[in-house]
């Protein structure tokens, strides 16, 4: 329903705010109002507003806007940084900060190498040759420097230094790298970088320098005459990061007395620079106007991520219309959760939002899916989804057990929120003790189904070339010869699995369970089994590898017996 949409503002839809192609996203979800519109009258405007989407650090999240919003429980910043909010004032407000990583990291490692091709091949300086009309000739004396087989310096290497890395692997570059915390060895491995623990040595060795690192106390004039001096006189350095992580006096001196060949920069302090900056008129600088993340496709992964940030147990738009969603019942051995992380872990899933619920048993932790120490330091809570838009795939990960006297208003939850966020069907994994099997059951593999009639008809086709046995019924009193006694569906240890898909068929919702049986203990060869299961029917990788389970990537989380410490996040 269209008022059920929820308020939010925005600065405005133009240059200057979300672009006209990302508009139609929004609108789908939310009702808008753009700030101009809205200081006309905030009385009436101000308790209407849930959330803030801010879109080119606009509009400023400043105390006075703030306090006209009494309804507001999300900030949303389109992008990864969020420097320039003032995220402990914001909390104490009782509102949330969000922003969008992920799905920005290969447009942005896009530019950093388009930055350090340009730069190093001369292209804009050809292309002024080629097109000025004075043009007769062209001197031989337009030479750039070789990238093949260069080295490459990577300051930063999260997710998007990460992708830099892989793009540079394809140059036959030699990569270093310097990060807080060194990466695993076989994601070193995969790329063929190697870990530089001192910042020196990376800036010593390097012929391309490329700043990918979050601006923080510490980042903030990472770069500065000392760290100059250190470069090669004919190395390149290359942000993409923050402007006020360079110090710009100092890069201006560097440039001009050679002590390093160039500076390729798609972020300077401030934004745009003064129009009599000295950086503007040196000629061995490239400077693009933060544009790292304008690509039509990634701009609508960041504006669809935003939207999917406001998703309740309660009610919701259409967030995820034609997405299938995959979730797990936390049943025996906790294998349809592993398998979930498998899932989440392999696709590099972006975090979309929270299963907001009272029937979880609350917890709170870090992030199982880190793969640097940044985003282990992000709190995550026990019921959240995760998205792949190219895929069409969304998942909810539950981490916590059902209370118990509240299952049935969990089912209930999930029902209504799986109707109203528009899913084309839904994927229980789900696991049974092995020892509860009927003679039946015992014949073979482990693996059964159960579908609802409003999804039979569409994957008849799919499960029967499958080959996979549906879930046997079993008689009611086992051993016990009735001929008016129908057989019943149990599922012993499969936890809400039953109930839900109970539910799905009295509601009509497209929904098939997975289920395995087997045994407490190392559950992890389950997992495998079941997300190998989940692959063979929604193709989600290739399954052409000779080793099935070679193709996941088996989460950090695993790894940790204990856990990852106390989130800081936390307090």
């Amino acid at each position: 329903m269209a008022e059920d949409k929820p308020w939010v503002l925005i600065s405005e839809v133009g240059d200057e705010g979300f672009h006209e192609d990302v508009v139609d996203i929004l609108k789908q979800h939310f009702h808008l109002i753009c700030l101009k519109e809205f200081l006309k009258n905030p009385v009436l405007h101000g308790p209407k507003i849930q959330a803030m989407l801010m879109w080119n650090y606009s509009p400023a999240a400043e105390p006075s806007l703030l306090s006209c919003l009494p309804s507001l429980k999300v900030v949303a910043n389109g992008g990864v940084g969020i420097d320039h909010l003032d995220v402990p004032y914001i909390n104490s407000l009782g509102v949330k900060v969000a922003n969008t990583p992920g799905v920005v990291s290969d447009a942005t490692a896009d530019m950093a190498m388009a930055l350090l091709l340009a730069s190093a091949r001369m292209v804009v300086e050809g292309h002024l040759i080629s097109v000025d009309p004075k043009t007769t000739h062209v001197s031989q004396s337009l030479m750039g420097v070789e990238v093949t087989g260069s080295t490459l310096g990577i300051i930063g290497m999260g997710h998007i230094g990460y992708k830099v890395a892989q793009r540079s692997k394809g140059f036959n570059m030699r990569i270093l790298y310097h990060n807080r915390n060194r990466r695993s060895v076989e994601d070193e491995q995969a790329v063929g970088a190697s870990y530089c623990e001192k910042l020196d040595d990376l800036l010593n060795e390097s012929d391309f320098v490329v700043l990918v690192v979050n601006l923080t106390p510490e980042t903030t004039g990472l770069i500065s005459h000392r760290e100059l001096s250190l470069m090669k006189p004919t190395a390149t350095l290359i942000n993409v990061s923050r402007g006020l992580v360079v110090d710009q006096d100092a890069l201006v001196k560097a440039l001009k007395s050679g002590t390093i060949r160039a500076a390729a920069l798609d972020v300077t302090h401030p934004e745009p620079l003064p129009r009599d900056h000295p950086l503007l008129s040196l000629p061995n600088v490239l400077i693009t106007p933060h544009t790292g993340t304008n690509t039509h496709a990634t701009i609508r992964k960041m504006v669809h991520l935003m939207s999917t940030m406001f998703i309740s147990s309660q009610s919701s738009p259409a967030a995820f219309k034609g997405f299938t969603l995959v979730m797990p019942a936390v049943a025996v051995g906790n294998v349809g959760q592993l398998a979930v992380d498998l899932l989440v872990s392999t696709l590099n899933m972006s975090r979309a939002g929270y299963f907001h619920t009272d029937c979880l048993i609350p917890m709170a932790g870090n992030n199982p899916y880190a793969s640097c120490k940044e985003d282990a330091e992000e709190l995550h809570t026990p019921a959240e989804v995760y998205t792949a838009a190219e895929l069409k795939l969304a998942v909810l990960q539950m981490r916590a057990p059902i209370i118990q006297t509240r299952s049935k208003k969990f089912r209930q939850q999930l029902v209504s929120w799986i109707k109203a966020s528009g899913f084309s069907r839904t994927v229980v994994l789900s696991s049974s003790h092995s020892y509860q099997r009927d003679d039946q059951q015992l014949q073979g593999t482990p693996l059964r189904y159960l579908i609802t009639p409003s999804l039979l008809t569409a994957s008849a086709d799919a499960l029967k070339e499958l080959g996979w046995r549906e879930m046997e019924r079993i008689p009611a009193f086992p051993g016990v010869k009735d001929a008016d006694a129908e057989p019943r569906l149990c599922i012993p240890g499969g936890g809400i699995t039953k109930g839900l898909y109970t539910d799905s068929c009295d509601e009509d919702l497209p929904l098939a369970v997975l289920l395995l049986f087997c045994s407490e203990g190392d559950n992890i060869p389950d997992a495998f089994t079941l997300v190998n299961h989940l692959n063979d029917w929604l193709h989600l990788l290739d399954s052409q590898s000779q080793e099935p389970n070679s193709k996941w990537k088996v989460p950090t989380s695993w790894s940790l017996l204990f856990g990852g410490g106390i989130p800081p996040a936390l307090f």
